[in-house]
């Protein structure tokens, strides 16, 4: 009889830890799909690859060794030992069929049973001293993305001591009771073999007493643990995997949400409340591990702005979380796409607060500035100031754990409601989209002037020569209108002749790409910009075989945002070209044998992390023998934003410190003393060039130290003429 009340009990525990878990579950699903239809199924085999790479292989996870290595006990433990939860509901729902049922003593040969409790018990063991480590490490402060600590994080960990605690409790004493207290040390179950010291004094109905409360205080902990999930971060456990799946594989990073100008039917463009987004952002939020890694990579939140990229989505997942959205799947199709007739139903379920916060922030009181220092928003909200901060860096896309690549996108997405909608924007870009609409660039000079640069120079353009060039040398604003910059594009044009190279320019014909017209939110005008420089390019189609250009955001749009306006042609950066003039000894270079200049390269992130472009840079001035290079710390795809992008070209830093100052500080403290030697700090972006220019300026070394392209490098080992 006592066995049939166990297994009673342990059916009602088992199916109300299920229904309770399903039906959160079930919750969330309705609340992803309330988000706009997004097409993500096409390359089945990399999109399995990835989930292979990221979740099993904790590739990005590795990346840190101490935190890569105690997950990977987790991941992989939590693998075996539910091997080990599952026999034990088994056992508990099959005992009125007496000790022996479904036991894996039973059904299994003797060698690969001890083998199966060797692992549980190794890895229960493993578990409870990792979970301690872990523990640690939040309680001790010194790990700066875990702060301020995570009380919901936590609970998870005392979730775990507590599983495996009972886990020592259940076995050891099953141990006593199926071999006795003299039996001696079991190999197959180490670590449970010495904690029956703990019990082996009992008498045995207290022993088995013992042990029951052993097994339901084991069983009711895990099942506690999966009824937990849904309502935590931890659900990141289940959503991790799809949404490694659904990742963009073939899209350009940091997009905002696409907008069809060509539909008369829009009443609104951009974002401004959470269900606008598409599903997969929505997905991002609950797959999101809140391990902190974006905000500590993030430029702005270093440099003491309120923008947390992590913050960002837990609060889209909360503005969501606000109204009861269970039942609004009954508005989508199997698409995900609203069906029609029922805009107005699902419109009436307005959020409960608004996604996006104007209200003033006074930094100097206490009440509204966290512990790590950051600026407290409404929970559930995205402050203005987190949305203007962003630089679009791609930084936080680049270190999450589990590719969520949103948060620069969906930022963009409530930057294009504020600027199309509420014209509602920081003041000092007014002269910026003045420019770009006007003038084709965001300096506002005037399209006629697009070629002054080239005087005295003899560069063709293809409007003026006939037949077929090499390159269409694509110059970009700066490059065309910028002084500092326009050096860069003199030196590219001496290379290119000096190599032999064909190529021309479109001249006054070339319009701003509108890279920074889409990042600072005012998608009209770059799609406007994009079509008019598409069909500039469609009738010169067949002229040029490629396209090159010194500017990563030109390089980026053309790259990977034209193809939507037709574009097919190939498109390379210019330390790309240089690096294939170089490996074809096209450019004659007189260098000296020793070392005349000590130079550390900063990478853009519009050439290193959105187009993973890090080696051709680096080649160019290997192939320099009078060049000697040092890395910064932070080099490659871990660079660190010069803070120019996302339209903070044209903004002023008025809160924290200056993103750029950062970034100088970084590279004078990598080049150390001069020993003698020339110290340059290498740009391959005419807004680095300008951010870091100002950086030496600011600190008072721009006589000692020179901020030149790659290209100003080589052309100054170039034969005299």
């Amino acid at each position: 009889m006592a066995l049939v009340v166990k297994s009673t009990l342990v059916l009602g525990m088992t199916l109300y830890a299920i229904w309770f878990a399903t039906t959160r579950f079930q919750n969330i699903l309705s609340m992803i799909r309330v988000g706009r239809a997004e097409k993500l199924d096409q390359n089945p085999g990399e999109r399995l690859s990835m989930v292979l790479r990221m979740v099993f292989g904790h590739e990005r996870l590795r990346r840190d060794p101490v935190a890569g290595v105690l997950h990977l006990f987790f991941f992989y433990g939590f693998l075996v030992l539910g091997i080990g939860h599952t026999e034990l509901v088994l056992n508990g729902l099959t005992a009125f069929l007496g000790p022996s049922a479904l036991k894996v003593d039973t059904l299994l040969p003797p060698l690969l049973s001890h083998v199966y409790h060797l692992s549980q018990d190794f890895m229960a063991a493993a578990i409870i001293v990792i979970s301690v480590i872990a523990l640690a490490r939040r309680f001790s402060g010194k790990v700066e993305r875990l702060m301020p600590r995570s009380q919901d994080a936590e609970n998870i960990l005392w979730f775990i001591v507590a599983l495996y605690a009972t886990f020592f409790i259940y076995v050891p004493t099953r141990l006593l009771l199926d071999y006795g207290a003299g039996s001696g040390f079991q190999w197959w179950a180490p670590f449970s073999t010495l904690a029956t010291g703990v019990f082996s004094g009992l008498p045995h109905g207290v022993l088995v007493t013992v042990h029951e409360v052993g097994f339901f205080a084991h069983l009711a902990v895990f099942l506690g643990f999966g009824m937990y999930l849904p309502t935590s971060k931890h659900m990141h456990i289940l959503f991790a995997g799809p949404n490694c799946y659904f990742h963009h594989t073939d899209e350009a990073k940091g997009l905002p949400p696409k907008i069809d100008f060509a539909d008369e039917t829009l009443e609104k463009y951009g974002i401004d409340r959470v269900d606008e987004y598409s599903w997969k952002t929505l997905l991002d939020t609950f797959a999101c591990t809140e391990c902190g890694r974006c905000d500590s990579v993030c430029p702005a939140h270093s440099t003491g702005k309120p923008l947390q990229p992590k913050k960002v989505l837990h609060d889209l997942k909360t503005n969501l979380r606000y109204r009861n959205w269970e039942g609004l799947s009954e508005f989508h199709d199997t698409s995900g796409n609203l069906m029609e007739g029922k805009q107005e139903e699902f419109a009436a379920y307005e959020p409960a607060t608004p996604l996006i916060n104007r209200d003033p922030i006074d930094a100097s009181d206490p009440a509204q500035v966290s512990q790590d220092g950051t600026y407290l928003q409404v929970d559930g909200q995205i402050h203005l100031d987190e949305l203007w901060g962003c630089t679009t860096c791609g930084a936080c896309i680049d270190a999450c754990p589990v590719l969520i690549d949103s948060v620069p996108g969906s930022l963009i997405g409530l930057r294009q409601s504020q600027v199309m909608m509420e014209a509602n924007f920081p003041e000092e870009l007014n002269a910026a989209f003045r420019g770009l609409e006007s003038n084709g660039n965001p300096w506002g000079v005037g399209q006629s002037q697009r070629e002054a640069w080239t005087e005295s120079l003899d560069v063709p353009t293809l409007a003026g020569t006939e037949g077929e060039v090499e390159y269409l040398f694509w110059v970009g604003c700066a490059g065309a209108t910028d002084d500092r910059a326009q050096k860069t594009q003199k030196a590219l044009v001496r290379i290119l002749k000096a190599s032999g190279v064909k190529f021309a320019i479109l001249g006054c014909e070339e319009k701003c790409t509108g890279d920074p017209a889409r990042r600072m939110g005012n998608e009209y005008v770059f799609d406007m910009l994009a079509q008019e420089n598409a069909e500039t390019l469609e009738r010169y189609k067949g002229r040029y075989q490629k396209i090159f250009t010194a500017c990563p955001h030109c390089f980026n749009s053309l790259k990977n945002e034209y193809s939507h306006y037709g574009l097919k042609s190939e498109i390379l950066h210019h330390t790309q070209l240089l690096d294939e003039l170089m490996k074809d000894r096209r450019i004659p270079l007189e260098t000296k044998r020793e070392i005349q200049e000590q130079v550390t390269f900063h990478d853009p992130c519009y050439l290193s992390r959105y187009n993973e472009e890090v080696d051709a840079p680096r080649a160019v001035l290997d192939g320099l023998a009078d060049v000697e290079t040092v890395e910064m710390e932070r080099n490659r795809n871990k660079s660190f934003c010069c803070g120019a992008g996302g339209g903070r070209m044209w903004m002023e830093e008025t809160i924290g410190d200056p993103v750029n100052i950062a970034r100088t500080e970084e590279a004078l403290s990598t080049l150390g003393s001069k020993n003698g030697k020339d110290q340059t700090v290498a740009v391959g972006c005419p807004f680095c060039m300008t951010m870091l220019t100002d950086g030496t300026k600011a600190k008072g070394v721009d006589g000692d130290v020179k901020v030149k392209d790659v290209a100003e490098l080589i052309a100054e080992r170039l034969p005299k003429t």
